[in-house]
């Protein structure tokens, strides 16, 4: 093998422990905030599939996008919603274009429900405190780019300053 050929296989390797890593240490980090997403859940006495929906809603949106987003059959995902609709947390809403297209959308009282949630898997997490703003901030604008999303268009409110709880933490 030539050095060039060397050197290109070395770096392909190095970049796929790396991209491994990354994986592992997502996963990790994910895992670390489902306890509180559980808690505050079950302080609210939703099931984990209803409290998944009700937190990827920013915007109106098709009942059908939502399965292909959560990987559900749609079936499945009308039984969340029909529970969800239920309790009030969510509307189905005819799409301005297509009134066979059914957009859930939620309700004030789901809005308030979402916020709890957010709260209460805010408080105390251990990784991002160990953060500082900037870092934290460093750590959204990566991840915004990696997944190619604008920072602040996410599921996690797309209306609101995406720095708002950076604020208020040290």
């Amino acid at each position: 093998m030539t050095a060039e050929v060397t050197e290109v296989a070395h770096v392909t390797d190095a970049t796929e422990a790396t991209d491994r890593e990354i994986v592992d240490l997502l996963i990790a980090f994910m895992e670390s905030f489902k306890g509180h997403f559980v808690v505050a859940l079950e302080k609210l006495d939703l099931p984990l599939s209803q409290g998944h929906v009700l937190m990827r809603l920013d915007e109106p949106t098709p009942m059908s996008a939502i399965a292909k987003r959560m990987g559900f059959d749609a079936s499945h995902v009308t039984a969340l919603i029909d529970g969800l609709e239920g309790r009030g947390l969510i509307e189905r809403r005819p799409d301005p274009h297509d009134r066979r297209i059914k957009r859930i959308t939620l309700t004030e009282e789901g809005a308030a429900i979402q916020d709890q949630i957010r709260n209460c898997v805010y408080e105390g997490l251990p990784p991002l405190a160990r953060l500082m703003p900037a870092e934290r901030i460093q750590l959204r604008n990566l991840l915004a780019t990696a997944i190619d999303r604008p920072v602040g268009e996410g599921r996690c409110g797309a209306t609101r300053d995406p720095d708002r709880h950076l604020a208020t933490k040290s």
